[in-house]
């Protein structure tokens, strides 16, 4: 940890031969991830070689891959347990707002190769109205995704004027997921508990908006979302409009989270 303790992901790149783990914490491992090798800390150091991420917070670092994590402790390069990634998916809460800014950002779609847009994009009034002043009106629900006490993901939907925007009386959603957890099923996860958290709202369908070449498209067809029209959006993107039906009957319950 640097002297305002915060763990550097750095040290323990540098510091693998220190890896170690008591017996009872190598037979935990070896029963969450049904390993058939004795040499736990070895397999331990050759994860985190090749991991897809590592991140420090509070006393340990986390390190992320192939949809696992191991958990490892900062200070004595103990390797306290591994599993596979199991995001706790809830329903979004008020002080979860102020994370809503990041997910925006992060929903933007960058097609490859194309210049990567400042974080004052989201402040375009047509970027902004998705999360401006949530929570203030029917139709904004949303949920999140934790990872070890961290939000790695949301997904939310509003009824506004916006891209996707079918009617009064279908929402539109929104999802975001940060780029060191994409790939681990926690969309999916995400999207499923908000359907049902729409239905016991009432809503009988959901739209969105998304552009033609983005690989997500493939994506939300697999969750049930069916093509309606293309148009293009404010600044000249082709995009599909699409719509999932929910099932139920339209109620008028409209309960904000």
């Amino acid at each position: 940890m640097n002297e305002k303790g915060v763990v550097m992901t750095g040290d323990l790149l540098q510091n693998l031969d220190k890896l170690h783990t008591t017996d009872m914490g190598a037979e935990r491992i070896r029963r969450n991830l049904d390993l058939q090798t004795s040499n736990v800390v070895g397999w331990c150091k050759a994860f985190v070689e090749q991991a897809d991420v590592i991140i420090g917070q509070g006393k340990n670092w986390y390190v992320y891959g192939r949809g696992l994590v191991v958990t490892i402790n900062a200070k004595s390069f103990t390797v306290i347990t591994a599993h596979p990634i199991k995001c706790k998916v809830r329903v979004m809460r008020e002080s979860d707002y102020a994370c809503l800014p990041e997910f925006l950002y992060q929903a933007i779609f960058i097609p490859e190769g194309a210049a990567v847009p400042t974080r004052e994009i989201i402040n375009d009034p047509q970027i902004f109205v998705y999360i401006k002043a949530f929570g203030s009106q029917p139709g904004d629900l949303g949920v999140v995704a934790e990872q070890d006490g961290q939000i790695v993901g949301a997904a939310w939907t509003r009824i506004i004027p916006a891209f996707g925007h079918i009617n009064d009386d279908i929402p539109e959603l929104a999802i975001s997921i940060l780029p060191d957890f994409r790939g681990y099923g926690i969309g999916s996860k995400m999207l499923n508990r908000l359907f049902k958290v729409l239905r016991d709202n009432g809503y009988t369908r959901t739209s969105l908006s998304v552009q033609k070449d983005n690989p997500a498209v493939r994506f939300y067809e697999r969750l049930g979302y069916r093509i309606t029209e293309e148009k293009l959006d404010h600044v000249g993107h082709e995009d599909f409009i699409m719509i999932k039906d929910l099932g139920g009957s339209r109620s008028v319950k409209r309960a904000r989270i």
